[in-house]
């Protein structure tokens, strides 16, 4: 049996997510209710985490996995994360509904410093997002927040060491 997961962070970088699980195809989606934020504390730093809200939307890619990918996801995305069922929209074509799970820490690690992300992490999950095309990397930047409150597109232009996206190698 095969679940849909939409990877919203480091599993929308496909190089990253092949060294966890291979998958074939990816469908771009968006799911509603949710902010994605950097609040999840690692050390002096922050990786993404989503926080149920109303106001919210993001963007992300569903895949396709059975039981033995999933176990070695929730080995690679734990203790921090546990599993939550929630929909998605394709964005592209019909606007059908898709039942499928998310990641999410509601609890256990949440950062109350507002520390910055972490950098490694956060090209990872940024180049990901630019590799998808460059409308769904703007639209990551868009929907992406700091534990600050601060938008990933504005907090950016007074970050350039974490902009390193290159132009020519986006589609």
């Amino acid at each position: 049996m095969k679940i849909s997961l939409v990877g919203y962070g480091s599993l929308l970088n496909l190089s990253s997510l092949t060294d966890t699980i291979k998958v074939s195809s990816f469908v771009p989606v968006i799911v509603k209710g949710y902010k994605r934020i950097f609040n999840v504390q690692l050390s002096k730093t922050d990786v993404l985490n989503l926080v149920k809200s109303s106001k919210h939307y993001f963007n992300g890619l569903m895949f396709k996995i059975n039981h033995e990918q999933l176990k070695k996801l929730i080995k690679r995305e734990k203790p921090e994360y546990h599993l939550e069922k929630t929909i998605a929209f394709p964005l592209y074509g019909t606007k059908k509904s898709l039942p499928c799970f998310i990641f999410i820490d509601e609890y256990l690690h949440l950062d109350k410093k507002k520390r910055i992300p972490n950098q490694d992490y956060f090209l990872l999950c940024r180049e990901g997002a630019y590799n998808v095309s460059r409308k769904f990397g703007k639209q990551w930047d868009e929907t992406t927040y700091l534990a600050s409150g601060k938008k990933v597109s504005d907090w950016l232009k007074f970050n350039p060491d974490y902009d390193l996206i290159n132009d020519t190698n986006i589609k």
